[in-house]
C-alpha cells in the first residue's frame, strides 16, 4: 500500500514539475520586459486614426475660437481667453502628434531602468532561474505530500503571475493606443485632469516589472547565497528545504500583488503627487552603492 501511495505521490509531483517548467520557459524572457509596442502595424494604424481625430477636432475648436474672438468685437476678456488657452492647445497638439515617441522613449527607459536593478551575471531572469533551481533541489530533497502542496501553491501563483504579464501587455497596447487622444486633453484646464490620469497610468504600467525585477532579485539574492542570507534572517541554512520554498512562494505572491499595488497608486487621489520614477531611480542609486561598496556589495550578493 505504501509502495502504491508512494507512486502516487510521485507522479503528481512529475506532473506538477511538468506544468512549473511550461510556466517559466512561457514567461521567462517576457516577464521583466515592456515590448515596444509601438512598432506594431495594428498600434501604427489605430494612433493615426486617433491623430485624426484630433486634428478635427483641433480644427474644429480653433475655427470656433476665432468665430467667438470676432463675435465678441476682441475685447479684453477674448484676448484673455484666448491668451490663456493658446499655450495650452500647442502643447496638447504637438503631445498628441508626438505620442508614440514619447511612449517608445518611456518603455526604453522603464527595460533600462529594470536591466539596471538586476544582476549582470544572471541576466533580467535571473529570479526565476533562481527559483526553477531551488524547485528541481527541492524536489530531491523533500518529495512526498509537502512538496507536492508546496508546489501546487507556486505553480498556482505562476500562473497568476502569467496571467498578470498579458493583461500588462493588453493595457500597454491600449494605452499606446489612445496616447494621442488622451494627451490632446492637455489643450484645456476642464480636461487636464484626463491627460494626467494617462501620464500616472502609463508610468504605473511601466513600474510593474521594474518592481517585480526588484523583488525577483532580492529573492534571487536569498535563493543562490543561504548560506549568508538565510542566518542573517534568523532562519535555518537547508539547501533545497521547505524554507526555500517558503522564500519561493513570498516572492511569487508579491510577483502577482505588484500590478494592484501600481493601480491603487495610479487611482488614489493623491497620486499626481506620487513621484514613481524618482522613487525608482533612488533604488537603483542605492543598489549601484551597494556593489561599489565592499561590505555592502558581500551582503547584497
Amino acid at each position: 500500500m505504501g509502495f502504491m501511495l508512494d507512486g502516487i505521490l510521485d507522479w503528481f509531483a512529475d506532473a506538477i514539475l511538468d506544468v512549473f517548467n511550461t510556466l517559466i520557459a512561457a514567461i521567462t524572457g517576457a516577464l521583466l520586459h515592456t515590448p515596444d509596442v509601438t512598432v506594431l502595424p495594428q498600434v501604427q494604424a489605430l494612433t493615426g486614426r486617433s491623430i485624426l481625430i484630433v486634428d478635427t477636432v483641433f480644427v474644429l475648436v480653433f475655427v470656433a475660437a476665432g468665430a467667438l474672438t470676432m463675435t465678441a468685437g476682441g475685447d479684453e476678456r477674448a484676448r484673455y481667453g484666448v491668451k490663456d488657452l493658446l499655450p495650452r492647445c500647442v502643447v496638447g497638439f504637438v503631445a498628441a502628434h508626438f505620442s508614440q515617441l514619447i511612449a517608445g522613449i518611456l518603455i526604453e527607459l522603464a527595460n533600462a531602468l529594470t536591466a539596471a536593478l538586476t544582476d549582470p551575471r544572471t541576466g533580467a531572469d535571473g529570479g526565476l532561474a533562481g527559483i526553477k533551481t531551488q524547485m528541481g533541489a527541492s524536489r530531491d530533497h523533500l518529495g512526498g505530500l509537502l512538496f507536492i502542496v508546496c508546489a501546487a501553491i507556486i505553480v498556482m501563483l505562476l500562473a497568476a503571475t502569467a496571467i498578470s504579464l498579458i493583461v500588462r501587455f493588453a493595457i500597454a497596447l491600449v494605452l499606446t493606443t489612445i496616447a494621442p487622444i488622451a494627451l490632446a486633453m492637455h489643450a484645456l484646464p476642464q480636461t487636464d485632469p484626463l491627460a494626467r490620469l494617462w501620464w500616472r497610468a502609463y508610468a504605473g504600467m511601466l513600474a510593474v516589472p521594474v518592481a517585480q525585477g526588484m523583488f525577483l532579485a532580492a529573492g534571487q539574492w536569498m535563493l543562490l547565497d543561504t548560506a549568508h542570507m538565510l542566518p542573517l534572517l534568523g532562519l535555518p541554512v537547508e539547501p533545497g528545504g521547505v524554507i526555500n520554498l517558503f522564500v519561493v512562494m513570498v516572492l511569487l505572491w508579491t510577483a502577482v500583488k505588484v500590478p494592484g499595488w501600481m493601480r491603487r497608486l495610479v487611482t488614489a487621489p493623491g497620486a499626481r503627487n506620487t513621484n514613481i520614477v524618482g522613487a525608482a531611480v533612488r533604488i537603483v542609486v542605492v543598489q549601484q552603492i551597494s556593489r561599489v561598496i565592499p561590505g555592502i556589495g558581500r551582503l547584497a550578493r
